[in-house]
């Protein structure tokens, strides 16, 4: 309701103000003119130029599908766990592959509530800060996860 006031005011003044110009005192405007004038006409080329032919300077869509620099990569699901004859050794590349899988859930919460903070530009203060650190720490924590599955996987070929 106040940006319904807030308009309203804006319009009374506006108008205010062209009422008391508009009751001023009237000149001509030849008295106005106060140098030299050029036709549009006069500063035209005449070269046409082909609006199909400018170079935009934009990037390819390839390139503009990109993340952002800084910006995360979408996340792909762990690679699948290849085929392990000793039970001990495929437990643990379970538990690694798992791993991956709780903190990629974490990092996509942990987004999602930043983006969240940042649309709504609120909590503020400690809680804000709290949001952040669990992202920059979820993060971390799933780029760990992934490097040792990688190494698990990596060990098993």
């Amino acid at each position: 309701m106040s940006s319904i006031r807030r308009t309203a005011a804006f319009m009374i003044v506006l108008l205010w103000g062209a009422t008391a110009h508009a009751q001023g005192p009237s000149r001509s405007l030849d008295s106005v003119a106060t140098g030299d004038s050029k036709s549009l006409d006069a500063v035209d080329t005449g070269e046409s130029v082909d609006p199909d032919a400018l170079d935009s300077g934009s990037e390819s869509l390839d390139a503009a599908e990109a993340p952002a620099q800084g910006q995360p990569a979408p996340m792909a699901p762990p690679a699948a766990l290849p085929a392990i004859d000793d039970d001990a050794m495929r437990a643990q590349a379970e538990s690694a592959r798992n791993a991956v899988l709780v903190e990629q859930q974490r990092v996509l919460q942990a987004n999602a509530a930043y983006s969240s903070m940042m649309t709504r530009d609120y909590p503020q203060g400690d809680a804000r800060a709290a949001i952040v650190q669990e992202r920059d720490a979820a993060s971390q924590a799933y780029q760990q996860a992934s490097a040792r599955y990688a190494a698990m996987l990596k060990q098993l070929h």
